[in-house]
């Protein structure tokens, strides 16, 4: 069932970014203009220019995204107990080529989850610390991120031998469920859980439906407050609207598939 949950959802993932979509709609009415459908490709054509421009020139991403952001709350530092352990997502280290290449980490978009993780360790000195990441790569067989991070760690303020890794998954699923196994947590325990803010609902329902209780650390932001009604900025607004709707389709998938807690976990009451 893990197979088939992380091979269909990196094929699917092709099919369901809305810029994909919205390609296949243009070259499909596209097709149907010279295939003498003219209506139904006139059709198809000037819905997909009208949804280019309405996300080109519109914040939808962002205000979608902001949605996902702040469904947890990020603990302030000066009032955050000390854990009894931190865990780390994968998902922040690119470019493997780069690493072995030229001996220099190579960091995406969600390089704040490593930032974060040095912050932490120094902040928090008795906890401990694992990193959550294997290779996720459907086209080639990459070494883990786990692998690739290891030789950084000293350089990032971390002692030798204290950070822990798990690095046989390969998605959110697996994350949850090879850590608990290895990493075993007593009752009672307090892990914080370090991800992307929007990825953040979806892990959580993650590791609660898996039996780990774990307190949300957001990190890696990407909105900051009301967007403008309107702004034009289509490589920004698409990228925005992409992962939105990538965590999106993961948390329904997540719990229609029995892997999450919730459709859209949330804070838990207070007891």
């Amino acid at each position: 069932m893990a197979d088939l949950l992380f091979y269909s959802s990196k094929v699917l993932k092709v099919f369901t970014q809305p810029d994909a979509v919205l390609v296949l709609l243009f070259l499909l009415g596209a097709a149907l203009l010279w295939l003498r459908r003219p209506k139904t490709g006139r059709l198809l054509v000037t819905f997909s220019a009208l949804v280019l421009f309405a996300v080109s020139a519109l914040p939808i991403g962002s205000w979608w995204i902001g949605v996902l952001e702040t469904r947890f709350p990020r603990p302030a530092f000066d009032t955050l107990a000390p854990p009894d352990g931190i865990i780390v997502l994968g998902g922040s280290l690119s470019n493997p080529t780069v690493t072995s290449l030229y001996g220099a980490i190579s960091l995406n978009e969600r390089a704040e989850r490593i930032v974060e993780l040095s912050m932490l360790a120094r902040r928090f000195p008795q906890a401990r610390l694992v990193f959550s990441g294997g290779s996720g790569d459907l086209r080639q067989q990459v070494a883990p991120e786990s692998d690739r991070l290891k030789p950084f760690t000293t350089d990032l303020g971390i002692a030798p031998g204290r950070l822990e890794y798990e690095e046989r998954s390969r998605n959110t699923w697996e994350n949850a469920a090879f850590s608990l196994a290895q990493v075993r947590p007593k009752p009672g325990e307090r892990w914080l859980l370090v991800t992307s803010a929007a990825h953040m609902p979806r892990s959580v329902g993650i590791f609660r439906k898996v039996g780990w209780p774990v307190i949300p650390f957001p990190v890696d932001y990407e909105t900051a407050g009301a967007p403008p009604w309107f702004w034009f900025d289509p490589v920004t607004n698409w990228y925005m609207v992409n992962i939105a709707a990538h965590e999106t389709i993961g948390l329904i998938v997540y719990y229609l598939t029995g892997h999450s807690a919730s459709l859209f976990p949330g804070p838990e009451p207070a007891p």
